[in-house]
């Protein structure tokens, strides 16, 4: 059997390629025929994973990444042919949402990997895809954000979640920040989050937007927080869904509309705990679809990975499961 190894060596300030030399031995002797892939700035992860799964036949396709929440961000939008594909998966980043959804948190990569390479399938999941009807700031191209459609529009996926105002401008400012790299070296990289959070609750203009659930349309004013989630965790370990099963063909939503931009200072920490629920200013919502319209462009992220801003966003699960080697 053929495995395809996917790493990016430069996950979590160059710990994850460290780590991964220290597996290789159990790849030598696994008794498969192995390749490895290593990710570069101009070979990345993506690119990698739509070379792997681009030819159309009726081979399986086994492959194993290691790397973080945003690495396999990455390597879901660039596979193709997802009803073909296995994977294996070893968390090597700062965050690791989806092991922790997944219950692998804690694990040793060790006897993960050698789980793996048992080449069983041990469960499928559910990849969600937003479409974006607008962009505005983008921070790359629009290739870079996501696949075009012959409608012209851009679509992106994600495993874990998908957000429109707080939690993506968080991620955003990090990304921007000339501190993120060398707080992440110090593995102290969580302050840079904290610390825009913080910056945003005081400076963030709340948004109205408008929800359409598989028909069912609300309204919200001072929108701080609209997420939608196929897993439990996102942000480092946040469970604004704390229901959300990532099976079961729904989508779960999070929307949070404090009267006062300060109020959200006692709503946000307790989401760690999955125990916001108890606030009137949180409205929870389940279904398939999910069209929001916001009155004002706001920062977007897709586990975590922010491209651009944008006003209008449908979301929805793909037709094909993902199917897990561990």
């Amino acid at each position: 059997m053929k495995l395809h190894v996917v790493v990016n060596p430069a996950g979590a300030s160059g710990r994850t390629g460290k780590r991964f030399q220290q597996l290789i031995p159990i790849l030598d002797s696994c008794g498969h025929e192995v390749d490895i892939h290593y990710s570069t700035r101009e070979y990345g992860i993506g690119a990698i994973c739509s070379e792997i799964t681009a030819a159309d036949s009726s081979e399986e396709l086994y492959i194993i990444l290691m790397g973080g929440d945003g690495t396999l961000n990455e390597a879901i939008n660039g596979m193709q042919h997802l009803e073909r594909i296995h994977l294996g998966y070893l968390p090597a980043g700062s965050g690791n949402d989806l092991a922790k959804s997944l219950g692998l948190s804690g694990q040793d990569l060790e006897g993960l990997l050698k789980t793996i390479l048992v080449l069983q399938d041990r469960r499928s999941m559910d990849i969600g895809e937003i479409t974006y009807g607008a962009t505005s700031d983008a921070l790359y191209g629009q290739e870079a954000i996501g696949t075009v459609g012959e409608d012209g529009l851009i679509r992106r996926r994600f495993h874990d979640s998908t957000g429109l105002g707080f939690d993506a401008a968080i991620c955003q400012a990090a990304d921007a920040s000339r501190y993120k790299t060398l707080l992440n070296k110090l593995r102290i990289g969580k302050l840079i989050y904290i610390f825009n959070a913080i910056k945003l609750i005081f400076s963030m203009t709340p948004a109205h937007i408008r929800v359409d659930c598989d028909g069912v349309v609300s309204e919200y004013d001072r929108t701080m927080l609209f997420v939608c989630m196929n897993n439990n965790y996102e942000g480092g370990g946040f469970k604004f869904c704390p229901d959300a099963k990532n099976n079961d063909g729904l989508l779960d939503t999070c929307i949070a509309t404090p009267a006062k931009n300060m109020d959200f200072f006692k709503i946000f920490p307790t989401a760690y705990d999955g125990i916001h629920l108890k606030f009137d200013a949180i409205h929870m919502g389940r279904g398939k679809t999910v069209h929001v319209t916001s009155d004002s462009f706001e920062w977007v992220h897709t586990d975590g990975e922010v491209k651009c801003r944008s006003n209008e966003i449908t979301i929805c699960l793909l037709p094909e499961q993902l199917r897990l080697l561990m």
